[in-house]
């Protein structure tokens, strides 16, 4: 789990996608884990609820859904098994591959802005580390962390923000809600690169993510 001095690699995962050019979205709909056309049922989903170790502080509730190619996938190699280290390895490379996906993560509690970036920088290293970024976009994106985040830099993220992932194969959509419905960040990037982040951030090998979500595959399930 998450050591006692360190917001986690959640966090870092959060941060990772919104460092570098984008563009701001023309607005729309907010994007949702009940998309109609992600997933439905068992197998598509994951959810689990972030932590702090020792004193337990809850931080987060982090909620994925996949596209039906990769709920297809999921069932073929999930359904009938138990949970493995074996079987984790199957399945971290489907949600990383997924064509499309919603991420939502809502805060539990407040979390300032510098420690959001320090953390984010650390878990950048390990992702590139892992060669699932190069460094040159590890690179950029720590430089780009505080021009991207002005808007925030004395508010940070609150109790009740809601901070959104939609992935698609075209673009990937960063938004950042507050708890009484204000878009504070709302941001779309069809760099092939920056869209490649978040999955691959929430399940590579190492990340505090990783297991319970991937765990809460065979939960969701039942």
């Amino acid at each position: 789990m998450l050591s006692a001095n360190r917001f986690p690699a959640a966090t870092a995962a959060g941060l990772l996608v919104v460092l570098l050019a984008g563009v701001a979205h023309s607005g729309g709909p907010l994007p949702s884990v009940d998309a109609a056309d992600l997933g439905q049922g068992p197998y598509s989903s994951m959810h689990m609820l972030l932590q702090k170790t020792v004193l337990h502080f809850n931080v987060a509730n982090i909620d994925v859904r996949f596209d039906k190619p990769a709920q297809g996938r999921f069932v073929e190699l999930a359904r009938g098994q138990v949970y493995s280290d074996a079987l984790a390895q199957q399945l971290a490379p489907v949600a990383i591959s997924a064509a499309r996906a919603v991420v939502q993560m809502q805060f539990l509690r407040d979390v300032s802005l510098d420690r959001w970036m320090g953390v984010v920088r650390d878990n950048m290293e390990q992702a590139r580390r892992a060669g699932l970024i190069t460094r040159e976009l590890e690179q950029r994106a720590s430089q780009g962390l505080p021009q991207w985040f002005a808007p925030m830099r004395d508010r940070g993220y609150l109790k009740g923000d809601r901070l959104l992932y939609a992935v698609t194969p075209e673009a990937l959509r960063t938004v950042v809600v507050s708890a009484g419905g204000q878009v504070l960040i709302d941001r779309s990037d069809t760099e092939q690169g920056v869209r490649r982040v978040v999955l691959p951030s929430y399940f590579a090998p190492g990340s505090d993510l990783r297991e319970p979500l991937l765990r809460s595959l065979f939960e969701v399930a039942r």
